[in-house]
């Protein structure tokens, strides 16, 4: 279903991306853009599948950086959803919520006010997702009750926020077949309303049990997803602050979720996770100790054994060691 096909549905359209130029027309052939000159291409493919319900995919090459701003036109709170498979940006909600969105990332939003901004890096970005009204939600649901949040944004009485778990290979794979398939017209809109289903109960699955409640509540999911982020580059993470904007939380916030679902502070839990690793990598005996200690982001060896010797009882080298002697 193209952007005109829809409309003669009676489907308006519900969202538009709007480039630093005033261009909003990213639904018109290519020749026919007026892009700014730090957009090679945008492609924008809307499905707007029934009143309250869009499914998209999203392509971008980006000469250098730019600001791109998303606006939905439908005039209500909307849950958006999203699989981000190349590309980083920052987002900045109207709401005041920002945050990282990085290559290999999804992304779950329950949204107030109709207009976000991305600041795309250069390069290339592509994404596949969807939003829903409440109106629409309800009807999706059909009666079933999940959690505070997603109850609070049936009724309207939720706080906007973002979370970023971790993507399954499920959801990768949903979000890839919104962007690749076969069909055409009427079947093409049946198979992306499937598609649309998928989605949704993937995310909040990836969120919350089957039960309806939060993975040992909200808060672990939010936990585990960013662990996910901090091991993702373990000898370059990334601030706590940068973390903690990219699951929705404040600073604060995060370290209380880390102390009830991890028993330490986000600082403490990488030094944990790194020296876990570094034992996983001496015991191997591929590598040396100095080895172990650059490819975990440790500048200086020294630093390295001693935090090593207070977590083990034993030097890395005495690790290293016994691993040796167990292949024997």
């Amino acid at each position: 279903m193209t952007h005109e096909s829809a409309a003669e549905a009676g489907i308006a359209s519900q969202s538009r991306w709007i480039l630093p130029n005033g261009c909003d027309g990213l639904q018109l052939p290519p020749e026919d853009r007026d892009l700014p000159p730090d957009v090679a291409d945008v492609r924008y493919p809307q499905f707007f599948l029934r009143p309250g319900l869009e499914v998209y995919t999203f392509a971008a090459k980006v000469r250098s950086p730019v600001a791109l701003t998303y606006e939905v036109l439908s005039g209500e709170p909307y849950l958006w959803l999203a699989m981000n498979f190349s590309g980083r940006n920052q987002y900045l909600h109207q709401t005041g919520l920002d945050g990282p969105v990085l290559p290999h990332s999804s992304h779950c939003a329950l949204l107030r006010d109709p207009l976000t901004t991305f600041d795309y890096a250069a390069g290339e970005h592509r994404t596949a997702g969807m939003a829903v009204t409440p109106a629409r939600l309800r009807e999706m649901l059909q009666g079933q009750r999940l959690c505070g949040a997603i109850d609070g944004f049936l009724e309207g009485t939720f706080d906007p926020t973002v979370l970023s778990p971790r993507p399954s290979a499920a959801l990768r794979t949903i979000a890839e077949q919104m962007g690749s398939h076969p069909y055409h017209g009427a079947m093409e809109a049946v198979y992306l309303e499937g598609k649309a289903f998928e989605m949704l109960a993937e995310m909040l699955r990836m969120v919350f049990d089957e039960g309806g409640r939060a993975h040992g509540g909200v808060a672990r999911g939010q936990a585990l997803a960013a662990r996910d982020l901090m091991l993702a580059d373990i000898a370059h993470p990334p601030r706590i602050e940068d973390v903690a904007l990219a699951v929705g939380l404040s600073q604060r916030r995060l370290n209380e979720v880390f102390r009830e679902v991890f028993e330490a502070s986000p600082l403490q839990c990488m030094v944990r996770w790194r020296l876990d690793l570094a034992r996983q990598l001496l015991a191997s005996g591929e590598l040396s100790v100095k080895q172990v200690a650059h490819r975990l982001g440790y500048a200086h060896v020294s630093n390295f054994s001693l935090a090593f010797t207070r977590r083990f009882g034993h030097p890395p080298s005495g690790e290293r060691d016994m691993g040796r002697s167990a292949r024997r």
